[in-house]
């Protein structure tokens, strides 16, 4: 009882993700058959069914709206169904006219016509009107309840006044009229065609009316046709008429046989006979069993399970383990217990299936998790690397006694992850210390990390811890205390100091030259004053010349002289100057 309850309380979880979940829509809810035509008083007896889609369900629920005018419920049958818990049994109302229900399964169910609902009408009265599905949802039984539900097919009632005997429901096949020629021998057997079921070897998990088809030789007269469980049956002598093709009503699980002989006019010929295999029934569902449970250090659990199908048979197992592509296991070699390949550490769903010959499956889903051993301690490993010294890459560290250590060089990242350039195992002594060494790496500049993963016998990973960060660069040529260049930087500082001493050097004559050119401007002024004063001076010893005393005379051409000795020592040193 408990666990029902917890069951039902599942389902209902489930239901309630059924508004907020993102949809990944694939299924579709229809009926079987596909229309009715009865007359007033009959019963009618309609089946809803699941089209998956190849994706698994464990839970569905609809509200059918009926015409009540036309028809009323008499019954349910839950014979077949996929679901054996149902958390709102199936309910109607022949006064509003509408059936509801809730039903779930505790293990995911999929293919491409499981049954659902088996639902007897009666009809009324005559007319025409739809049987509807609303307010319905298919849950996918990935843990989150996503509704996967992505179209719901009507069926269309038409009810006739009531008549003695029932019409046929499947249309009679359209009658050639035309003159056959003259047989020489009998018929060759007829060359069967079946678009719904074109593979006689294949079993199909779908049934629906389905129309099969064959080619008329010119001589042919008649043709007779059976369908039954009888493989090698041979239809009576009887003709049928002259037709091309036969519309046959649903089958039901289980293998069918069809049968096509012709006539001619020297007689019979000898049957066709073609194989339609039917199943639309789910494996038997099944629990996973993990021997070491379902929280273990052991990287390689071994999970048991079983299940069998009693018409078309197991086809395969289908295990999948997080987002990896399923593991495919043929039933025939399977015995009951599997050994999942080695595991990292964390937790990930497994989920394992049962697919039939048919394509039906039933599974069944757990969370593993799978507990890390101890991390490896990393105790050194070189903060710098020169390449131009050509020295190997030596780590070292600590873990337990006899464990591999699985080491990585990445290319540091800061979001992380990065290339990884090198691997090497290194494994602990008895005293759990170890040292690898990955020799020459050709490492290009920049900055680097390993890690590194402890792994025992039985193949179980730790958690991977990670190195400081590894410089690797040029070897310094200048050093000045903590200052270090290596080769590329002392270029790149060279080419600095070259291209500086050309950019001052420039810049130093370009203010020289301002500068000379200031001082020309200057001694092109005080050349002008010279002149003009020894102008001055001539023009005065003129007149000084003209005047009666000697002494003026004397006076004039003594001041021009001193006058130009001053002005030649104010050149030269002006002249000096611009040098």
């Amino acid at each position: 009882m408990k666990i029902k309850n917890a069951i039902v309380m599942g389902l209902f979880i489930s239901f309630s993700f059924f508004v907020w979940c993102p949809l990944a829509r694939a299924a579709a809810l229809f009926w079987t058959p596909s229309s009715v035509e009865a007359g007033v008083g009959e019963k009618i007896t309609v089946d809803l069914k699941i089209d998956s889609e190849g994706v698994s369900f464990n839970a569905a629920q609809a509200v059918v709206r009926f015409p009540k005018d036309l028809v009323e419920v008499v019954s349910f049958d839950k014979t077949g169904s996929a679901f054996n818990f149902w958390l709102e049994e199936p309910a109607f109302s022949n006064k509003d006219g509408i059936i509801s229900f809730i039903g779930g399964a505790p293990f995911g169910v999929s293919g491409n016509s499981i049954q659902i609902l088996k639902i007897v009408f009666v009809s009324k009265s005559s007319g025409e009107d739809n049987l509807s599905l609303g307010d319905a949802a298919i849950t996918a039984s990935d843990g989150s309840g996503t509704n996967i539900l992505s179209k719901t097919v009507d069926i269309a009632f038409s009810i006739v006044p009531a008549r003695m005997t029932p019409e046929p429901k499947i249309t009679a096949p359209a009658e050639i009229t035309r003159k056959s020629t003259l047989a020489s021998g009998l018929p060759a057997k007829p060359l069967i065609k079946v678009s719904l079921y074109p593979d006689e070897t294949k079993w199909y998990g779908f049934s629906n009316q389905f129309i099969v088809s064959w080619d008329l030789p010119s001589d042919i007269s008649g043709v007779s046709t059976a369908l039954n469980k009888q493989p090698n049956f041979t239809p009576s002598g009887q003709s049928e008429g002259l037709f091309d093709n036969k519309t046959f009503a649903a089958l039901g699980d289980g293998l069918w046989h069809l049968h096509v002989r012709f006539q001619n006019n020297i007689g019979w010929g000898p049957a066709a006979h073609y194989k339609i295999a039917i199943d639309t029934q789910l494996p038997v569902g099944f629990k996973i069993n993990i021997l070491e449970g379902e929280k273990t250090d052991n990287p390689a659990p071994v999970f048991q399970f079983q299940s069998s199908d009693a018409l078309s048979g197991l086809k395969e197992y289908q295990i999948k383990i997080g987002e990896s592509d399923p593991i495919l296991i043929a039933s025939k070699d399977f015995t009951g217990n599997f050994k999942l390949p080695l595991q990292a550490p964390g937790i990930k769903k497994v989920f394992v299936k049962a697919v039939d010959l048919a394509e039906n499956s039933v599974e069944d889903g757990v969370n593993l998790e799978i507990v890390p051993i101890a991390s490896p301690i990393i105790t050194f490993v070189p903060k710098e690397i020169f390449p131009e010294d050509e020295s190997d890459l030596t780590i070292k560290g600590t873990a337990l006694p006899g464990f591999k250590v699985l080491l990585k060089i990445r290319k540091y990242l800061s979001k992380g992850g990065g290339e990884i350039i090198a691997e090497g195992i290194a494994v602990s002594d008895e005293k759990g210390n170890w040292e690898f060494t990955f020799g020459k790496q050709p490492l290009r500049n920049g900055r680097y990390i390993i890690s590194a993963q402890s792994q025992d016998a039985r193949g179980a990973l730790s958690l991977a811890v990670e190195s400081q960060k590894i410089q690797v660069k040029s070897k310094p040529i200048i050093r000045i205390g903590s200052f270090q260049l290596g080769m590329g930087g002392a270029l790149i500082f060279l080419l600095l100091v070259i291209a500086g001493g050309f950019g001052g050097g420039a810049w130093f004559y370009k203010k020289r030259q301002e500068k000379l050119m200031l001082r020309l401007l200057v001694v092109k002024t005080d050349l002008a004053k010279v002149f003009k004063i020894i102008q001055d001076d001539v023009e005065k010893l003129q007149q000084a010349v003209g005047t009666p005393t000697e002494s003026d005379d004397e006076f004039a051409a003594k001041r021009l002289q001193e006058n130009i000795k001053k002005m030649e020592g104010y050149l030269k040193k002006e002249i000096e100057k611009l040098n």
